[in-house]
């Protein structure tokens, strides 16, 4: 495979411990199931032929690829860590946009409302913070209330007061969201764009920056999942029980396992493994468009240093080797349709060994698959950001996915915070975000 790398000095591996088992192909439906391949594979691997957790190492391309390994690993009580990075929950950008929906879900939440008081940057510092404290103290009031009434707080600076209000201001018009029962998933997609979250790490020269945005596409894809889980469960899939059940992920995932002398299962990037060998390794994520990554299928030179990151993750293994692609990959929380990895195809077929291929399981879905690249790896994939602002007046008639007929009552500022109230009869009245409400004018 290597050897497909131009201008490279040509290099023969060689081994003196026989020709060993083949290498393990896997094709899995989606992510999830690629994932749950590769835990009960480590089982079996254990009960059968003794291999231990701390044999088996996990690579994938991005960070933001660990967070499935994750929670099946939680599910199945397989211990785990992450290596040269955090656990998915525990990342910045991801208590960030949960600090905000916490605050949605409950406004008297202090420590979710202080630790994005300022972020992105707002301009309100330390000592505005301490003024609004100085003014919940001798009010007696929560820093939220004391943070709606900042023109009664002592030494404030004007330009913070007016940066703080219009931050209450946003969390209202976000609030409204909540209010109109709108699924976790467009409440995070409303957060990212409106608070300018998304837009920081968007012109953002800081290449890490560009990992967070994969890990908070990566969140809303929980979200999504979330959702259709409950739809299909037939249960409630509100803010308040997406926000519960990250919670009950996120801690377990900080319950310290037992060690019965197994150790644990190692997951990192790519970046990461070199140098590194294990007995056991799953290279996973094979598919154009995420390994090679997409950003380097148009440059020859992003390419070529792709085809040697897959040969440091091939060579690692000592003893076993699986490669490992999904059909489908949620991006945004839309299913992207990727083809196989052309690496795979630089790797002779007599030495694999595929345990599902897709092109027989889903033949007629792969195959309406148009071309090699992949279709958007990108924000662009969500639904709401593109859609028109609804124009709405007193008296027009729409109907909303949720609450059914409604008369609208009242309508209110512009753009992406244009609001309408809208009278659905039993329901009684309701405030929409127009930019987010599933709404459609009769």
């Amino acid at each position: 495979m290597i050897s497909q790398n131009p201008n490279r000095p040509p290099k023969t591996l060689w081994s003196n411990a026989g020709a060993g088992a083949q290498i393990v192909g896997y094709v899995g439906d989606d992510e999830h199931d690629e994932a749950r391949f590769v835990a009960e594979e480590i089982v079996e691997l254990g009960r059968n032929e003794g291999i231990r957790p701390c044999d088996v190492a996990i690579f994938y391309r991005t960070n933001a690829a660990s967070r499935v390994f994750e929670e099946v690993f939680i599910r199945s009580d397989m211990p785990y860590r992450v290596v040269g990075g955090v656990r998915f929950y525990e990342r910045k950008e991801i208590r960030d946009a949960l600090a905000y929906l916490r605050i949605l879900a409950n406004p008297q939440d202090e420590v979710s409302l202080r630790r994005i008081l300022n972020v992105p940057k707002r301009g309100i510092g330390d000592k505005a913070q301490e003024a609004v404290e100085t003014l919940s103290r001798r009010e007696r009031i929560t820093f939220w209330e004391a943070l709606r009434r900042c023109d009664e707080a002592p030494g404030l600076a004007t330009r913070s007061r007016t940066q703080m209000q219009a931050f209450v201001e946003l969390l209202d018009v976000l609030q409204i969201l909540v209010e109109s029962q709108t699924p976790p998933a467009e409440i995070l997609e409303a957060v990212l764009d409106q608070t300018g979250y998304l837009s920081e790490l968007r012109t953002s020269l800081d290449p890490q920056d560009e990992t967070r945005i994969e890990n908070l596409a990566e969140l809303e894809a929980v979200a999504r999942e979330f959702e259709e889980t409950a739809a299909n469960n037939d249960e409630p899939a509100t803010l308040f029980e997406f926000l519960e059940r990250v919670s009950l992920v996120a801690d377990a995932d900080s319950i310290p396992k037992g060690d019965d002398g197994g150790g644990v299962v190692t997951l990192m990037t790519l970046h990461t493994a070199k140098g590194l060998e294990f007995p056991v390794v799953f290279l996973t994520a094979m598919e154009d468009g995420v390994f090679p990554h997409i950003r380097s299928l148009d440059d020859p030179a992003e390419l070529q240093e792709e085809r040697r990151l897959a040969y440091v993750g091939l060579t690692r293994a000592r003893q076993r080797l699986y490669l490992s692609r999904a059909v489908s990959r949620s991006t945004w929380g839309a299913p992207n349709y990727n083809l196989a990895s052309r690496f795979l195809e630089e790797i002779p077929t007599e030495l694999l060994d595929w345990r599902r291929e897709a092109e027989v399981a889903h033949s007629d879905r792969w195959k309406a698959v148009p071309s090699r690249t992949p279709s958007v790896f990108a924000p662009a994939a969500r639904r709401s950001s593109g859609q028109p602002v609804l124009d709405l007046a007193p008296g027009d008639r729409v109907t909303h996915d949720s609450f059914g007929l409604g008369t609208v009552v009242a309508v209110s500022g512009e753009g992406d915070r244009a609001q309408a109230t809208v009278d659905f009869g039993s329901t009684g009245e309701k405030r929409l975000l127009l930019r987010y409400a599933p709404v459609q004018k009769l």
